[in-house]
C-alpha cells in the first residue's frame, strides 16, 4: 500500500446504550515498512458503517504502489482504506473511510503526512471534500469530486492545494 508504511486496521463494534444503532471504533497502526517500529496509532469513532466495512483485505487502494488503483469505484465507494499524496510534497498519505454514506457515497476521514513524519487528520479535507475524489491531478494540485447529491441531481467540486500557504481552496462548485 505504501513505499515506507505499514498499515493495519482494526475496528470494534459495540451498542451504545443511548442508541438503538451500534457504533465502530477504528485504529489504524502505522509501522515503519523497513524496522516493522510502530510509529503511532490513529482512532476515531464511527455510528455508521455497513457490516462489511473493514472486514474485506481488497477493499484497498493505494495510488503509491498502484494497488487497486483501477478497480473500479461500485457507489463512489473507493474503499475503506486509501493511500495517495493528497496534498502533492510527495510524501504518501492515506484516507480511512469514516461512514458509509448513502446514495452519495462513503465519506473519509483524510490523514496528511508531517514534516516529522506523523499522520495528522486534515480538517479541510475529511470536513470539506468528505467523498474521495474521482480525480487526483498532481500537475494542478487539485482533487474533483462528484457524488449524487439527492435522487435525481449530481454535485461536483474542484478543490485546489496552495503549497505555499499549505491551504486548500474550493475553486469549482456545480449542481447538475
Amino acid at each position: 500500500m505504501s513505499k515506507t508504511h505499514t498499515f493495519k486496521i482494526t475496528s470494534q463494534r459495540f451498542k451504545r446504550a443511548d442508541s438503538i444503532r451500534d457504533s465502530c471504533m477504528v485504529t489504524i497502526s502505522v509501522f515503519d515498512k523497513q524496522n516493522q517500529k510502530l510509529l503511532q496509532n490513529i482512532s476515531y469513532p464511527s455510528t455508521h458503517f455497513f457490516s462489511n466495512v473493514y472486514r474485506r483485505c481488497n477493499a484497498v487502494r493505494s495510488y503509491s504502489t498502484g494497488t487497486n488503483k483501477n478497480t473500479p469505484a461500485t457507489d463512489n465507494d473507493y474503499g475503506d482504506f486509501i493511500v495517495a499524496d493528497f496534498n502533492f510534497d510527495g510524501k504518501d498519505d492515506f484516507a480511512a473511510k469514516n461512514d458509509s454514506g448513502g446514495n452519495g457515497g462513503p465519506t473519509y476521514n483524510y490523514y496528511i503526512q508531517n514534516r516529522t513524519g506523523k499522520f495528522v487528520i486534515d480538517h479541510f479535507l475529511t470536513q470539506y471534500v468528505a467523498h474521495f475524489p474521482y480525480k487526483i491531478s498532481k500537475q494542478q494540485k487539485t482533487l474533483a469530486t462528484l457524488v449524487h447529491a439527492n435522487a435525481d441531481q449530481l454535485k461536483g467540486a474542484a478543490y485546489q492545494f496552495d503549497s505555499a500557504k499549505n491551504e486548500w481552496r474550493r475553486i469549482l462548485h456545480w449542481w447538475q
